[in-house]
């Protein structure tokens, strides 16, 4: 639980960041031998309800069970390497870079160019846990093709570690938005 609480502080510590090194969109691994727990995550369909982050942000609470619908995005590397975590953004609310055409923005999945505030309020991370409850020692990114910019719908329940700064979600579905 300690680890988990490191893992999203640092997640959060650098939500804020900007633009930095060119990097390209297309940055999803196929190589990446994704175990069966997490292939299990994949929802065939869409989960009925989906309900903006911002929102749920407000109104959600420990151990709500909860369906939202996000963006990937909301910082320069929403991944975290090595782990099965990833920060989800509100598109409702925040604007990736790939969007504003005349921005010009390497990373435009860190919406350097939103307001902190709004990014904050508007901005969750996504994690999975193994049957022991532990955080799921695996990247993500590349599981059926998620990426940076990939649209999602997410299922899970609010985690214990979750504070009115930082949501967190322990990720029991997740649906890839075509």
């Amino acid at each position: 639980m300690k680890f988990n609480l490191l893992l999203l502080t640092l997640a959060t510590a650098v939500t804020l960041s900007s633009c930095g090194d060119k990097k390209d969109i297309n940055t999803a691994d196929t190589s990446l031998n994704i175990s069966g727990s997490l292939q299990s995550l994949i929802l065939s369909e869409a989960p009925d309800g989906a309900a903006e982050i911002a929102a749920v942000r407000k109104t959600a609470k420990k151990g709500d069970t909860v369906t939202i619908q996000g963006k990937v995005m909301g910082r320069k590397d929403p991944f975290v390497n090595g782990r099965a975590m990833m920060m989800l953004g509100d598109p409702n609310k925040i604007t990736s870079c790939d969007l504003n055409h005349d921005d010009g923005c390497p990373t435009p999945w860190d919406v350097c160019c939103d307001d902190p505030d709004v990014i904050k309020a508007s901005t969750l991370t996504v994690q999975v846990l193994d049957t022991d409850g532990n955080l799921i020692k695996e990247g993500i990114k590349g599981l059926a093709g998620i990426k940076e910019l990939s649209q999602l719908v997410v299922t899970g329940t609010v985690a214990d570690g979750s504070t009115a700064d930082n949501m967190l979600i322990n990720a029991t579905g997740i649906y890839i938005l075509k």
